[in-house]
């Protein structure tokens, strides 16, 4: 998951600056977190033939440029590039993908990741059909998806859960998963924009939190 957060080009860096990040937003423990990545890294830097399987939405887009950028010299890669949701495809629907898979040449998304890290979204790779349409939403990152968790509470109050799936149907390419929505709403409500109904504190967002309570619970706006 890598639209929200601290970004590095270098894997090491990478691994460094995530871990905490998620740690502190309950994901587990900094170090074993760490480790976890350092051992994918390895994985894929002694690969000689990967091939990726990969939405067009901005979570897989930013993904696969990272895994692009980190893969050896010498790799054989090819893409299995989904315009759809692989996770809602049955057996058949999968394998009618895998004849379209075609070859990768890292080296220009290695630059497009680099320069993404580095804050410049305007990045095109011809091979990556979706990516400049996927860097075009995450530029409107995290203010489009504060805006668009806000909305509903204008009619009255909507609880976390019905806020996350109005947001989802305001994207064309759905990115967001529920736990880092509600983070978002717990922002809001840091800030000052939200409230739960009656006053009172605002639940832990999950994974800190309980999934159920939060999602449950029901907020108006400031």
């Amino acid at each position: 998951m890598l639209h929200v957060g601290p970004l590095a080009f270098d894997p090491a860096e990478s691994r460094r600056v995530r871990s905490p990040f998620l740690a502190e937003n309950g994901w587990g423990d900094e170090r074993a977190i760490e480790a976890d990545l350092e051992r994918r890294d390895e994985l894929l830097a002694g690969a000689g033939h990967v091939v990726l399987w990969f939405e067009h939405d901005l979570f897989d887009q930013l993904q696969l440029l990272q895994v692009l950028a980190q893969v050896e010299p010498g790799t054989t890669v090819e893409l299995v590039q989904a315009d759809d949701y692989l996770g809602g495809m049955d057996a058949d629907q999968l394998q009618a993908l895998w004849p379209t898979r075609a070859a990768v040449d890292p080296a220009r998304a290695r630059d497009a990741w680099r320069g993404v890290t580095e804050g410049d979204l305007d990045q095109d790779v011809p091979a990556l059909p979706h990516l400049a349409a996927a860097l075009r939403r995450f530029s409107e990152e995290p203010e489009r998806t504060k805006r668009q968790l806000l909305g509903p509470l204008a009619e009255g109050p909507r609880t976390a859960l019905h806020l996350f799936v109005v947001n989802q149907e305001q994207e064309d390419a759905i990115f967001l998963g529920d736990a880092w929505a509600f983070l978002f709403l717990y922002e809001l409500f840091q800030e000052g924009q939200l409230a739960p109904v009656g006053g009172g504190s605002m639940p832990l967002p999950p994974p800190r939190g309980d999934a159920a309570t939060f999602a449950s619970t029901m907020l108006e706006a400031r």
